[in-house]
């Protein structure tokens, strides 16, 4: 049979058309691997892709934007902490301002004392017994008008020192201790050191070695020496003007307040040295001044004139010193 038959007979007819449905199905199956069936998946992957990333993006942004919003607030929160020690540096302000002037401490200057009272140099002022100026009275050149020696002066004074030590410092030697002279115990034998005389200086009781013995401790110095240093002295006390001489001082009867009364009112730099003649009420009035002292013209001494400041004489001590 030919093709033509084939096709016309009823079971090429059912064949064909059975075949057709098969067509289709091969026709479906090329429907179903098409890429339009993938594209769903694509979308859905597309979807996912697009749509995964979205939320995580968003979280990615809301933490990225929510993370720091949390850090601003501690800082936030930081920032008060920091106000205590604001508050603690608060008081170190008022360091910054400029200090108040205050007018400075003016000490009080201590009040300079008043200068002793000075007479004219070289010559006795004569003061009453107010201490009032009267006049002045020259001096003698040969004991107010002498230059000094240092050397000559430390003599005299040292001497007339010496002249006063007593000397009687005193103490017995082994001869003069009285005691034993029996040997203590015999030399040898006993172990212990030899002895010979309980008077020994090396026992209790026993001579002092090289001790003080009575001796005068004089120096001798000339005559002449000891007149000359005593003028130096005067002369010094001259040219200072620190020579008085009291004219009409009456004193019946000791009195320590009249004295002192008038060597107040004198004025005159202390210590005092009041030198007298045969004048005990005087000196008797002197004696208990703790910054004045008496002599008598006779027994006048070179330390006595170092050792005062000032000079005050009688009209009879001045006369008897002046004519010497």
């Amino acid at each position: 049979m030919s093709a033509d038959e084939t096709k016309k007979t009823p079971q090429a007819k059912a064949a064909g058309e059975v075949k057709k449905p098969a067509a289709k199905k091969a026709a479906a199956k090329p429907a179903a691997k098409k890429p339009a069936a993938k594209k769903p998946a694509a979308k859905k992957v597309a979807a996912k892709k697009a749509a995964a990333p979205k939320p995580a993006a968003k979280k990615v942004a809301a933490k990225k934007v929510a993370a720091p919003k949390p850090a601003a607030k501690k800082v936030a929160a930081k920032a008060p902490a920091a106000k205590p020690a604001a508050r603690k540096a608060a008081p170190e302000k008022p360091v910054e301002k400029a200090p108040v002037e205050r007018p400075a401490r003016v000490k009080a200057e201590k009040k300079a004392s008043p200068e002793p009272r000075r007479g004219k140099l070289g010559v006795a002022t004569v003061v009453d017994a107010a201490g009032k100026d009267l006049e002045t009275r020259d001096l003698s050149k040969d004991l107010f008008a002498v230059p000094a020696d240092v050397n000559t002066l430390h003599l005299v004074v040292r001497a007339e020192q010496a002249a006063r030590r007593r000397g009687t410092a005193s103490s017995k030697t082994r001869g003069e201790v009285s005691g034993s002279t029996a040997k203590l115990y015999r030399q040898k034998g006993t172990g212990r050191a030899r002895a010979g005389s309980v008077k020994s200086p090396l026992r209790t009781g026993g001579g002092v070695t090289f001790g003080p013995r009575p001796r005068s401790f004089a120096i001798k110095v000339n005559r002449k020496v000891v007149r000359k240093a005593l003028a130096m002295a005067l002369s010094n006390r001259a040219e200072n003007g620190n020579v008085f001489v009291v004219a009409g001082l009456k004193i019946d009867a000791p009195s320590t307040a009249t004295m002192d009364e008038f060597l107040v009112n004198l004025d005159i730099a202390a210590p005092v040295l009041v030198v007298t003649h045969d004048e005990p009420t005087v000196t008797k009035s002197v004696r208990n001044l703790t910054y004045a002292e008496a002599s008598e013209v006779g027994a006048l001494s070179t330390e006595q004139v170092l050792r005062a400041r000032s000079l005050v004489l009688t009209e009879k001590a001045f006369a008897a010193l002046n004519e010497a």
